[in-house]
């Protein structure tokens, strides 16, 4: 196994010095060792992957200086613009090392949203025409040391394709919350304040997860629709929704990261005045699905982006017990609900037993009944 503090420091000696990314589990250690180990300097944790690659693009810019972009596989997608009309050699020609967890590589077990990007990632690299190196937890530093010099010298663009178990772990934790209340318990007292007619859309990692174990628990339907993967979409499928259904709740449950990947969609949802429309944001202001790390939320002044978004109301709780103080099925939309939890989660928690498909057969089912 790597060690991330070994790693980053002989990347330093190789004049990589700024780092830019979306965090991933497979690379927990990594993230979190430029933040522990290094004061987190020169380092942007990014809202998206195409905006970390075009931050990449204005540091080589600022400084003729290979930058370090890292992502999960599921984060390809969001960067294909900006580097094929702007990075790719055959237009502004940008330098970059690109780290890339590889989430549902072949032959191994991962969840339903993780199999198909990995089944085409090598594929998407080698259509992208980005050299590429895979590593493992086998893979010696000093050889793939030796590859990125030689690469970083000549000024191209490489990407490493990262195994799972490649890092060595980190048990380190961020205490970038300072709530003490757990989401699910949070979110077991929200879903109870809406009748059973209500739509839930639950937004990407372990919400939806906690969403789905609480059904259980409760021997409930799971007939909510879970946004396994597309981080930062849920609002927008929400949208749609919207679009066509008048006589439900839509309720979306979301979080602080996924809401800063793709908030200009937001400025959508007030337009059409969604008056059946909830949007709950559950605040730890972090990536905690992947490891903990900071984001920006809590800088933001939530309050006037979202009355300059259109909202019609902002609702901000801090204690649990202060749910009750609100009748949330009467609210008029569109209303932002934000909720305060602590940055953590049960690590033990349920994984959905039915194939996405069969999801959404539930959830169209219940929309029309």
């Amino acid at each position: 196994m790597i060690n991330a503090n070994t790693f980053i420091r002989e990347l330093k000696k190789l004049e990589i010095n700024f780092f830019t990314g979306v965090p991933d589990s497979l690379m927990s250690s990594f993230s979190k060792s430029l933040h522990f180990d290094f004061d987190d300097a020169d380092h942007i944790i990014s809202t998206n992957e195409g905006s970390a690659v075009a931050a990449g693009m204005g540091y080589y810019l600022a400084t003729n200086k290979v930058p370090l972009i890292y992502m999960q596989n599921s984060g390809l997608g969001n960067m294909i613009n900006p580097y094929s009309s702007l990075l790719h050699k055959k237009i502004y020609n940008i330098p970059f090392l690109l780290l890339i967890g590889w989430r549902g590589e072949p032959g191994t077990n991962d969840e339903p949203q993780h199999i198909f990007q990995g089944e085409i990632t090598l594929d998407l690299l080698n259509l992208l025409e980005i050299n590429f190196i895979v590593i493992d937890k086998y893979s010696e530093i000093k050889n793939i040391l030796e590859i990125i010099e030689k690469s970083v010298s000549k000024k191209e663009q490489l990407a490493i394709v990262i195994k799972k178990n490649t890092f060595e772990s980190d048990s380190r934790s961020f205490n970038n919350s300072s709530s003490s209340t757990k989401r699910s318990f949070a979110l077991e007292n929200v879903i109870k304040k809406f009748d059973g007619s209500s739509l839930f859309i639950s937004t990407t990692g372990k919400l939806s997860r906690e969403l789905y174990e609480l059904r259980v628990k409760n021997g409930q339907e799971n007939d909510d629709f879970y946004v396994v993967g597309g981080m930062g979409h849920a609002s927008a499928i929400a949208t749609g929704i919207l679009h066509e259904i008048e006589s439900k709740k839509i309720i979306c449950l979301d979080g602080d990261g996924s809401i800063l990947m793709h908030m200009g969609h937001l400025s959508l949802v007030a337009k059409e005045h969604y008056k059946n429309f909830i949007h709950i944001v559950f605040n730890n202001s972090a990536h905690e699905s992947v490891g903990g790390q900071p984001n920006n939320y809590e800088i933001l002044d939530r309050n006037k982006l979202f009355e300059a978004l259109g909202y019609k109301e902002n609702i901000f709780i801090k204690n649990i017990s202060d749910i009750e103080n609100y009748d949330f099925k009467n609210l008029v939309g569109p209303v932002y609900i934000e909720i305060e939890v602590e940055n953590s989660s049960n690590k033990n928690l349920m994984r959905p037993d039915k194939p996405p498909v069969k999801n959404k057969e539930l959830f169209i089912r219940k929309i029309h009944e």
